[in-house]
């Protein structure tokens, strides 16, 4: 699967899902960091990439919006850091969250998702 992990989440998540057989990058790694909402979205779409992120407000805008206007839209997975472990284990923890549930939705509908 490929994904795009928001910058609010460890950049490390995105080498444990390397790790794992998936195509994920960071925003930071698109030179994104700090970039409006709007514009990951974007670059998402653009990429036919998974975004995952904390920032259910925002991003469930972006999905509603896009579907309301029929535009091209993206899946969103929204994860809550305090669901996982802490101390350094949360990419390996997140990626292995990950990678399951791509694993059971090899092919997700475009919108929203709680894994």
């Amino acid at each position: 699967m490929k994904w795009l992990i928001d910058e609010m989440l460890p950049h490390a998540t995105a080498q444990e899902l390397r790790d794992r057989g998936h195509d994920a990058i960071t925003v930071a790694d698109l030179d994104m960091r700090g970039a409006p909402d709007a514009a990951i979205f974007d670059a998402a779409v653009n990429e036919q990439r998974v975004v995952v992120t904390e920032n259910f407000a925002d991003f469930a805008a972006l999905v509603d919006q896009h579907q309301t206007n029929n535009e091209p839209c993206t899946p969103v997975v929204f994860v809550r850091k305090s669901s996982f472990p802490a101390r350094g284990a949360l990419p390996t923890h997140l990626a292995e969250h990950l990678d399951r549930w791509a694993r059971r939705n090899p092919d997700p509908y475009q919108g929203l998702h709680w894994p």
